[in-house]
């Protein structure tokens, strides 16, 4: 029992056939593709061929891999570096020495902390400030005619 191809043309109106009559009419495919050769498989012919590229780019994404590695492992290297790592010690050592001495002198910044500022200065807010000058002259000639009346009377 001999099957037709049911994509071939020749062999008889069928829907198969007329679709690739109207793909040929409006030359999306050509008829040289449909007569071509007709070896079995073409897929597996290079299938070593693909095999062996895949292969290679699979070690290629591994090489690429082992270079990021070792890219991170140099940038991280010199911050485990002895000289980086004494360097912070020093500086962390700085540091602890200044908060032991703030932490000895907490009786002396307490009592400096305590003490009223009232007795010292006025604190004037920063919204006044426009206001002071025009006040300071106001009181000077509040003085001046006070003292004007004094000795008057």
């Amino acid at each position: 029992m001999v099957v037709a191809n049911p994509w071939d043309l020749v062999s008889g109106p069928n829907a198969a056939g007329y679709c690739w009559a109207i793909f040929v009419t409006l030359e999306i495919v050509a008829q040289e593709m449909l007569n071509g050769p007709k070896k079995s498989a073409h897929c597996f012919v290079n299938f070593p061929r693909l095999q062996q590229i895949t292969n290679i780019q699979a070690d290629i994404n591994q090489k690429n891999l082992e270079i990021e590695l070792l890219r991170l492992e140099k940038d991280t290297a010199d911050i485990v570096h002895p000289s980086f790592l004494a360097q912070k010690c020093h500086t962390l050592q700085s540091m602890n020495d200044h908060l032991e001495a703030v932490l000895n002198e907490k009786r002396s910044l307490r009592q400096r902390l305590l003490k009223p500022l009232c007795q010292e200065n006025l604190p004037v807010e920063a919204v006044y400030h426009r206001y002071l000058g025009h006040l300071l002259d106001l009181a000077v000639a509040f003085t001046e005619r006070l003292e004007t009346h004094l000795e008057t009377i």
